[in-house]
């Protein structure tokens, strides 16, 4: 469920940042927030560049009541945020409201105001890839080192229903059963579009039915707090060399799951970060296993897991996104692009690289 207007629109964001932050935040310049032209890539939420008193802010506004936790989850995020930040990692600091919460709640919908940060996204490039390892292995290494007691209490606040983990299983069936032939008897794009990612879901699942939680290695899961998305938009780099990462976005997913889930985001968005570079994606993953066994954050097996383990973790995710295009008529341009994220095709491949750099 969307929240209706007004909420989103201009004169209820300055609103809320009058009554929440303050009337010099409410009388700042506001813009819908756009890469390039083209709105970001969320379809939970709404955002708005802010002109601040001192320099320039987005304020996020979760305008999906699904995507909604707990109230007790933005303290906690916050906690976790400032530990990342003492380590190193450079994690966006969330600016307080005037009474000190790390969020706000206005009519039910949450708000998050943070510094804009000017950095962007990859477009195809090795150095940006091997940045992007370094951070996202820093990052693993930080939540591995969080305070006693972080998971236990994160593991008591439900994810939100759109990303809570489903049954893959169940809807790799209905992908090959149902939606393929549906897909296939369409000739528009959109049917082109669900048909070819879920050509690419038939042919990964050989890697799905080895048992994506045991893995080939049968060493069992390691639950500990994950960021959960790191895709290739949740890392911002640098504008100008030399290459590195300014920014990880959007910890609204942190959840408690096998902590090589994350490893396996990183893997994955390296090469997609390499973009056609097939030999610097071969580099990069390589270099990627090798340190993440030197700093003891892979161990035996693990890289096989990996990708059957994102496979498994997203699979639900593209086959309801063609449930919106193929059975609801629900035809988002964002679907594309969520669709490259998740690319199994590119999965496979980066599997093929992983074993390889094992020797497999």
């Amino acid at each position: 469920m969307t929240v209706a207007a007004p909420a989103g629109t201009e004169g209820w964001i300055r609103h809320v940042l009058t009554v929440h932050w303050g009337a010099r935040w409410g009388a700042g310049a506001l813009a819908p927030l756009t890469v390039g032209g083209a709105e970001p890539l969320t379809h939970t939420a709404g955002l708005w560049h802010v002109t601040g008193p001192e320099a320039d802010h987005v304020l996020k506004v979760q305008l999906t009541a699904e995507a909604v936790r707990a109230e007790r989850f933005a303290p906690l995020k916050e906690r976790v945020l400032t530990h990342c930040r003492r380590q190193g990692v450079p994690v966006l600091p969330v600016v307080p409201t005037a009474d000190g919460s790390p969020g706000a709640r206005h009519d039910g919908v949450v708000c998050e105001l943070s510094p804009r940060s000017d950095g962007t996204v990859s477009t195809g490039s090795r150095a940006h890839a091997a940045a992007i390892v370094r951070t996202g292995l820093d990052l693993r290494q930080t939540l591995d080192g969080l305070p006693p007691g972080t998971a236990d209490e994160l593991a008591t606040i439900h994810l939100p229903r759109l990303v809570e983990e489903e049954d893959w299983s169940a809807a790799l069936d209905d992908a090959e059963r149902r939606l393929l032939p549906k897909a296939v008897a369409g000739h528009d794009r959109w049917h082109r579009a669900a048909a070819a990612v879920l050509h690419e879901l038939a042919a990964a699942a050989p890697l799905l039915r080895r048992d994506p939680v045991g893995g080939a290695s049968g060493s069992a899961a390691r639950p500990a707090v994950v960021h959960g998305d790191l895709h290739l938009q949740h890392f911002l780099l640098a504008p100008q060399a030399p290459a590195r990462v300014v920014a990880v976005l959007d910890f609204d997913n942190l959840h408690v799951q096998d902590r090589l889930l994350d490893l396996a985001w990183l893997a994955d968005t390296a090469v997609h970060a390499c973009g056609d570079d097939l030999a610097g994606a071969r580099r990069v993953v390589a270099d990627f296993a090798a340190a993440g066994r030197r700093r003891g954050l892979l161990g035996p097996g693990d890289t096989e897991r990996l990708m059957p383990l994102l496979l498994a973790h997203s699979l639900p995710v593209i086959v309801d996104i063609a449930k919106d295009i193929l059975d609801r008529g629900i035809l988002a341009a964002q679907w594309l692009d969520y669709f490259a994220l998740l690319s199994p095709a590119r999965r496979r491949t980066v599997h093929r690289l992983l074993t390889c750099a094992d020797g497999r």
